[in-house]
C-alpha cells in the first residue's frame, strides 16, 4: 500500500495495520464528517489531515477536476492528494464511526451531495419516476421527436418535442417531479447527479416497447435549476430523413442524385456537405457511407460525436479532453491504410489542411462546414488558410442542404396559391398552378405537416470552376457563375417539392432565408 500520513501530520511509513488505523480514524475524523459517507465512497476519497493550509486528501491517483472543486467547496481549503488504494479508501470508510451532526449549516456540498446520492438516487428509482421518463420517452418516439427539450421553470419542468425541426410542448410536471425526473435521466446517461453546477454530456440506451433506443443527453444549469435536451438517435417517423440510411431516401432531385453518386464512387478527392445545425448534413453523409461502405472498402470516420452505429465502419469519437481531436484523430486514421474517411466538421485550420492532405494522397475523404450555400464553403476554407490550388486539386463538389417539413398525406389539400405565394414563388409563379397543404389532425398532431425532405443545391467543381477559384476570383463573381451554369439554388430545388404536392410555399420560405438565396 502507498505511503500514508497519519492524523497528526507524520510522514513516516507505517506498517500496514497502522495504516488501515489511520484511514478508519481519518474516516472518523472532522473533516471526512463535513462530507457525505456516500459521496466519499463513490469518488474513492479520504480527507486525512490539515497541513499549512492544504488538506491531505488520499486518493487513487489524480483527482479529477469536479472532485477537486467539490472537496475545496466542501473543506475551505485546497487539497492535495496522496496515492492510496481506493479498496483501502473505501474499506476505511466502511468500517469506521461515523456521527451525525458534525456538519455546519453554510456546508453547501454535504447538503447537494447528501441529496443527490441518497435521496435523488433512490427518488430516480422509484416507480412512479420511472413511469413518467417511460412514458416521456414512448411518446416522444410515437410522435417522430428528434429531440426532447426538458427545462426547469419556477413551477416545475416544462416538456418540449422537436417534430420535424420545431418545437411543441408536450406536458408540464410539477416541481415534485422536478428532481427526479432530472435525476432519473442523469442516471440512465452515467451522469454525475450530484453535479449541479457544469454542463454534463452522457448516453444512453434503453428499451421502449420492442425497440432499443439511442440517446444523448446534455445537461445545462439555468436559473430555476437544471436543464436537459434528449437527442434521439433512433427516433423519427418513417420518411424522416433523420432516419433514412441511403441517398435515395432523402428525396433529392434526380440530377443531384445522379451527380453526387459519381462524386462518392471516385477513389480519392474532397466532397463536402454544408448547411447550419439541423440541416441533415450527417445523415446525409452516412447514407454516402452506406454507399461505399462494402468488404473491399476500408472506411473510417471520426466524429463529436459519434452519432449512429454503422456496420463495417470504424467509428472513432472525438475526446478533446484526452488530447485526440480531430487532427491527431485523422493522422492517426492515415496509418491505418483508410479508403474513405469521414470527417465530422471541419473546425479549424489544421482539421481542414489534413483532410485536403489526405484528398490529395490517394483517399476520399467526407466532411461538412458551416455555411449557407455551396459556393459560401470555397471562401470558408480560403479563410482556414487552404491553398487555393489545393483545394482545385482535391474538391470534387459541395453540397448544400436544408430539410423542410413534408405535407400530412392525411389531411393536404390541393388549392390555388394566394397573392402572398405567388409573390414569394416569383419568376415560378406561372410554372405552379397549384399548391397543397395540410389542415392539420391527429397522425400529425395537429400542424400539418409529417416527416421532412431534403433541399439541396450541388456545385460540381469543374475545369472552369477551378479555373476561376484559383485566379481568385470573388464570392459573387464565383456565386454568378453558378447561376449561370443553370444549377439550382436551395429556393429553386424547395419549389420543385412544392410544385409536386410535398411542401408548402411557408415552409420553403421559412427553412431558406433571402440571405441564403442571395
Amino acid at each position: 500500500m502507498s505511503d500514508v500520513a497519519a492524523t497528526n501530520g507524520a510522514t513516516e511509513r507505517s506498517a500496514p495495520e497502522r495504516e488501515a488505523r489511520d484511514l478508519r480514524d481519518a474516516a472518523a475524523g472532522a473533516l471526512a464528517l463535513r462530507l457525505p459517507a456516500r459521496w466519499l465512497e463513490e469518488h474513492a476519497v479520504l480527507p486525512l489531515y490539515e497541513d499549512n493550509g492544504v488538506v491531505i486528501v488520499a486518493a487513487d491517483g489524480a483527482l479529477p477536476p469536479l472532485v477537486d472543486d467539490a472537496l475545496q467547496r466542501a473543506l475551505g481549503v485546497p487539497v492535495r492528494a496522496v496515492p492510496v488504494h481506493a479498496a483501502d479508501i473505501r474499506a476505511a470508510l466502511v468500517g469506521a464511526p461515523r456521527g451525525h451532526g458534525a456538519t455546519t449549516h453554510d456546508d453547501p456540498l454535504r447538503g447537494e451531495a447528501a441529496e443527490s446520492l441518497d435521496d435523488l438516487r433512490a427518488l430516480a428509482s422509484r416507480e412512479p419516476v420511472v413511469q413518467v421518463v417511460n412514458a416521456m420517452l414512448g411518446e416522444a418516439v410515437r410522435a417522430g421527436a428528434s429531440d426532447i427539450h426538458i427545462e426547469t421553470v419556477a413551477a416545475g419542468l416544462r416538456v418540449r418535442l422537436r417534430l420535424d425541426g420545431v418545437l411543441h410542448d408536450a406536458q408540464q410536471l410539477g416541481r415534485g417531479f422536478q428532481a427526479a425526473v432530472i435525476s432519473r435521466l442523469k442516471v440512465l446517461a452515467g451522469l454525475d447527479i450530484a453535479e449541479r453546477r457544469l454542463p454534463q454530456d452522457g448516453r444512453a440506451r434503453v428499451r421502449i416497447g420492442d425497440r432499443e433506443l439511442d440517446i444523448r443527453v446534455s445537461t445545462l444549469p439555468a436559473l430555476h435549476g437544471e436543464s436537459l435536451v434528449l437527442r434521439l438517435l433512433d427516433g423519427g417517423t418513417a420518411g424522416d430523413p433523420s432516419e433514412a440510411r441511403t441517398l435515395t431516401a432523402l428525396g433529392f432531385a434526380n440530377d443531384v442524385y445522379a451527380q453526387l453518386t459519381r462524386m462518392l464512387a471516385r477513389s480519392s478527392g474532397l466532397v463536402l456537405v454544408t448547411g447550419p445545425t439541423g440541416s441533415g448534413k450527417t445523415t446525409t453523409l452516412y447514407a454516402a457511407l452506406a454507399e461505399r461502405s462494402t468488404s473491399r472498402v476500408k472506411v473510417v470516420t471520426v466524429e463529436d460525436p459519434v452519432e449512429y452505429r454503422l456496420d463495417g465502419v470504424v467509428q472513432l469519437p472525438v475526446n478533446v479532453k484526452a488530447g485526440f481531436g480531430f487532427p491527431n484523430a485523422l493522422r492517426a486514421i492515415l496509418r491505418h491504410d483508410p479508403d474513405v474517411i469521414l470527417v465530422g466538421e471541419m473546425r479549424d485550420a489544421e482539421t481542414a489542411e489534413i483532410a485536403v492532405q489526405a484528398a490529395l494522397t490517394g483517399h476520399l475523404v467526407l466532411s461538412t462546414l458551416h455555411t449557407t450555400d455551396a459556393t459560401g464553403a470555397l471562401a470558408r476554407l480560403s479563410d482556414m488558410g487552404v491553398p487555393p490550388y489545393l483545394l482545385a486539386a482535391t474538391l470534387h463538389g459541395v453540397l448544400a442542404q436544408r430539410l423542410v417539413r413534408t405535407n400530412c398525406e392525411a389531411c393536404s389539400q390541393w388549392r390555388p396559391p394566394t397573392s402572398e405565394e405567388r409573390a414569394l414563388l416569383g419568376a415560378h409563379a406561372g410554372a405552379i398552378a397549384q399548391v397543397r397543404a395540410g389542415e392539420g389532425c391527429t397522425p400529425c398532431a395537429g400542424t400539418g405537416f409529417r416527416g421532412r425532405a431534403a433541399i439541396a443545391e450541388l456545385l460540381v467543381f469543374d475545369e472552369g470552376m477551378r479555373a476561376q477559384f484559383v485566379a481568385g476570383a470573388s464570392l459573387a463573381a464565383m456565386r454568378a457563375s453558378v447561376r449561370a451554369r443553370g444549377i439550382p439554388s436551395l429556393r429553386d430545388d424547395g419549389w420543385r417539392l412544392v410544385g409536386a404536392g410535398r411542401t408548402t410555399v411557408n415552409e420553403v420560405a421559412r427553412v431558406v432565408s433571402e440571405d441564403d438565396v442571395s
